[in-house]
């Protein structure tokens, strides 16, 4: 590999976050002298019969940050136990060999031991169950980066579910190498961010908020490593339909970003998603 075409790429993805940084500054500026204005749009919002749960005006910090999936799991794999693995790529593919029975109240405290024990499950520590991003066929453990969690495929531990409700295996991958790329910075507001959401025509009339999380995601992939950056992510319910769409929020510059991340629907009785 090139170590000085590495060098550029770097290069650029630092330009390019000074660039979202300054923005961010003077967006955030403007954002604290408009409060009255977002005001305003949220009765827009209410007029157009949209629901959510009464946003926060608080701003958190977070990083820019890279990572791969490299081979942390298949060097694990070999004191794995009670198991077959397979490897697609650098993801684990595992198969129990007897399945876990449990019960709907009983998932999360047997599975948090799975996941806790090394002779189960590689780099269990770094993954928190999630409950928004499983459903009835599938129960998902977040990795955390920087004490927040990161919705990507390439963080997750993923175990399927049968029709008996049993567990039979998962898949994991797992992101190494991180690197804090710049300094924390402040985020903007939930509130900010879902007027922005409404400003962009991203909410229809008659749609509802049903739950957001401000969380790492992928911006961009550059020769095998991942860069990700806070975002809020909205779970919107429209109108009748059954099934959610996630809307992520530039958590820095409030800017809406449509990438392979975006835009996953799920059955809304569950309100469970899978970003890639």
């Amino acid at each position: 590999m090139n170590f000085k075409r590495i060098q550029l790429i770097f290069l650029a993805i630092f330009i390019a976050m000074d660039v979202f940084l300054f923005l961010a500054y003077n967006r955030n500026s403007v954002g604290d002298s408009t409060a009255a204005g977002s005001n305003n749009i949220l009765e827009e919002m209410r007029k157009d019969q949209i629901t959510y749960s009464k946003p926060t005006t608080q701003k958190y910090e977070g990083y820019y940050f890279s990572g791969n999936n490299g081979d942390a799991l298949r060097q694990a794999a070999p004191n794995l136990q009670q198991q077959s693995i397979r490897f697609n790529g650098n993801e684990l593919v595992s198969e129990f060999k007897k399945p876990l029975k449990i019960t709907s109240g009983s998932a999360k405290q047997i599975l948090d031991k799975i996941v806790a024990n090394p002779g189960l499950i590689a780099e269990g520590k770094h993954y928190r169950y999630s409950k928004q991003l499983s459903s009835s066929s599938e129960i998902i453990y977040v990795q955390r980066v920087e004490q927040k969690p990161v919705y990507s495929h390439f963080c997750q531990i993923r175990f399927d579910l049968d029709s008996q409700h049993r567990v039979v295996g998962y898949s994991q991958n797992y992101l190494e190498g991180v690197k804090i790329l710049k300094e924390a910075a402040k985020t903007l507001s939930e509130e900010r961010a879902l007027t922005w959401l409404y400003q962009y025509n991203e909410i229809p009339n008659g749609a509802r908020v049903a739950w957001v999380h401000l969380a790492y995601t992928r911006l961009l992939t550059a020769r095998g490593q991942y860069v990700f950056l806070p975002t809020w992510v909205f779970a919107v319910k429209i109108n009748n339909s059954s099934s959610v769409i996630l809307k992520r929020v530039n958590a820095y510059t409030g800017e809406v970003i449509k990438t392979g991340e975006n835009n996953q629907t799920s059955n809304a009785n569950s309100e469970i998603f899978t970003l890639t």
